[in-house]
């Protein structure tokens, strides 16, 4: 009996053998803008689970545009695989051990997901949780469905179940401060050997097909012209200097005027526009603060005509995967619409729909004509 129980002890390892403290919650950074802008405060968190409606976060913050970052550690009570549920509103990013497991960044009404991922009982996972808030309400909840055979021995026998005939139903329930830590419950020192954590890529999210930090580049002003038909790319010319990088000139083109309202109006069904000065920063569906100025303008104007009603086109160039880039172009239109109905456009007057790369207006092999491309249309409907 002796001889058995030590060599249990032997294979067990080293980082297993001492119990875990009590988790402390997570550190939380708190930031005006939607981005990570101004640094204002950190706290303690017990747990992901907030709704703080239309109310600041804490004191010093505005009740819309900032953002938070929580980082900390996370320790599984159980092995087994895990689900996440998140529900939002606005935008939010998951990693664990420094993958991204769920990355659902932009604006939308309040909105859930899920992502399973492998978990081992008592190793540390590194954890980190980006929110971003644009406007309106304001929420954020991080849950976890634990492994089956966790929630089945779990279930204790009472009236809830029929007294163990009925079993109980899993589902999702807060993560307790109890397994999550600001600092690594378990330094490297005290494991055996470091396990890398076994994280599938997600089910449903898919990340964003250029680096999360935006490149800025040089942009011309349009004029709000009529859309050609889509022609095919020319050929590829000789390669150019990139141009110099110029400062992004103050929107102008989108302020409410009659002029404005009658040529919207004077568009036949199945004509287009493009939007003057409405750009984003490559691979972002992000609205940048000087474009946020000229939509109001364009609000004011579709409020003004409530009978009008637009598809607004999402458009990229044509660099990389096709499939992510058309799911870009959606984002960036339907971050157009969000913005508009916030600011009392009514949800009927717009369609949002992203075409990829498919429709360019622009010679995509020219790097200096490339950013036309990239682009929001309106077209009457």
């Amino acid at each position: 009996m002796l001889t058995l129980l030590l060599r249990l002890l032997v294979s067990t390892p080293a980082w297993a053998q001492a119990p875990l403290p009590v988790g402390d919650g997570l550190r939380g950074d708190y930031y005006e803008g939607t981005d990570f802008e101004k640094y204002v405060l950190t706290r303690r968190d017990a747990t992901i689970n907030f709704n703080w409606g239309q109310q600041p976060p804490a004191p010093g913050l505005p009740a819309e545009a900032f953002s938070v970052r929580w980082t900390g550690w996370l320790v599984p009570p159980t092995s087994g695989n895990y689900i996440f549920h998140v529900t939002v509103d606005d935008g939010i990013r998951l990693w664990l051990n420094d993958r991204l497991v769920l990355n659902e960044w932009r604006g939308q009404v309040q909105s859930s997901y899920t992502a399973t991922v492998a978990l081992r009982a008592g190793e540390p996972y590194r954890l980190r949780v980006d929110y971003c808030q644009y406007s309106f309400d304001t929420r954020v909840f991080v849950t976890w469905e634990l492994p089956v055979s966790q929630t089945t021995a779990a279930a204790s026998s009472s009236w809830r179940n029929l007294w163990g005939v009925a079993a109980d139903e899993p589902g999702p329930v807060p993560i307790s401060a109890a397994y999550l830590f600001r600092n690594n419950p378990r330094p490297a020192a005290q494991r055996v050997a470091p396990v890398p954590a076994t994280v599938p890529a997600p089910a449903a999210p898919i990340a964003s097909r250029k680096a999360l930090v935006p490149t800025p580049l040089a942009r011309k002003p349009m004029a709000l012209a009529k859309v050609p038909p889509p022609k095919p790319a020319t050929a590829r010319v000789a390669q150019r200097p990139a141009p110099a990088i110029a400062p992004r000139p103050t929107p102008s083109l989108l302020a409410a005027d009659s002029d404005r309202t009658a040529r919207l109006a004077s568009l036949a069904v199945g004509e287009a526009v493009t939007l003057p000065d409405l750009y984003f920063d490559q691979g972002q569906a992000k609205l940048l603060p000087a474009v946020r100025t000229a939509l109001d303008g364009l609000a004011a104007t579709l409020r003004a005509q409530p009978g009008l009603r637009f598809e607004v086109q999402g458009h990229t160039d044509n660099v990389g995967n096709a499939e992510l880039n058309r799911q870009l172009s959606q984002q960036r239109a339907e971050v157009v619409c969000l913005y508009l109905t916030a600011h009392g456009v009514a949800a009927g007057q717009l369609r949002p729909v992203g075409y990829g790369g498919t429709q360019p207006v622009a010679d995509n092999a020219d790097p200096a004509q490339r950013p036309r491309n990239r682009r929001v249309a309106l077209r009457r409907l």
